[in-house]
């Protein structure tokens, strides 16, 4: 897929590095607010127990991403700030995912799910008893958050970039002027 001038940096910038460190930021207060009172989280229990929690952010994370992404990268094509990708030249395992933003925000964490819940399940498996002790599970938490959104918000990112390329023609100025 060729993207156009100023896409790989707008991003590189806006869609891996500073959800990367949002993604820290956020994970770490949910499981400072969800975990605050305990020394251990529980490995396996189904309620608040360190695997529930993960692959629930499997989903979570890249739902409430695109809905959050998403009319975000819109805005900013139809402002002119990054030109558009052409719809066709997405690869088609990109193009199942699009959709209406709801229906393709849930295919989004479907996919987390379905990519990396047995990931989760097996490094919890490996590496942790029945407990697991609450700072290291929200360090374990927030960096894995970090990383997985490095993958998922410019997913997101490129799936809104083709929504727009019927309302709006490439520009190279736009292109020359991020690069």
């Amino acid at each position: 897929m060729k993207l156009p001038p100023g896409v790989p940096r707008y991003l590189l910038i806006g869609q891996v590095i500073i959800p990367f460190f949002i993604n820290i930021v956020v994970n770490t207060v949910l499981g400072v607010l969800a975990f605050h009172d305990r020394d251990a989280v529980m490995t396996w229990s189904f309620d608040k127990g360190a695997v529930a929690d993960s692959i629930g952010t499997c989903f979570f994370l890249p739902f409430i991403t695109c809905l959050i992404a998403t009319p975000i990268v819109r805005r900013q094509v139809a402002q002119g700030v990054v030109n558009p990708i052409p719809a066709a030249d997405l690869p088609i395992w990109m193009q199942h995912l699009s959709g209406p933003m709801l229906l393709r925000a849930l295919k989004v964490g479907a996919s987390g799910i379905v990519l990396l819940a047995g990931p989760v399940y097996g490094v919890y498996w490996l590496c942790a008893g029945e407990s697991i002790e609450t700072v290291r599970f929200i360090v374990i938490k927030a960096i894995s958050a970090g990383v997985f959104g490095i993958f998922v918000t410019p997913l997101i990112a490129v799936l809104a970039l083709a929504d727009q390329t019927k309302s709006r023609p490439f520009s190279p100025e736009i292109g020359d002027r991020l690069a």
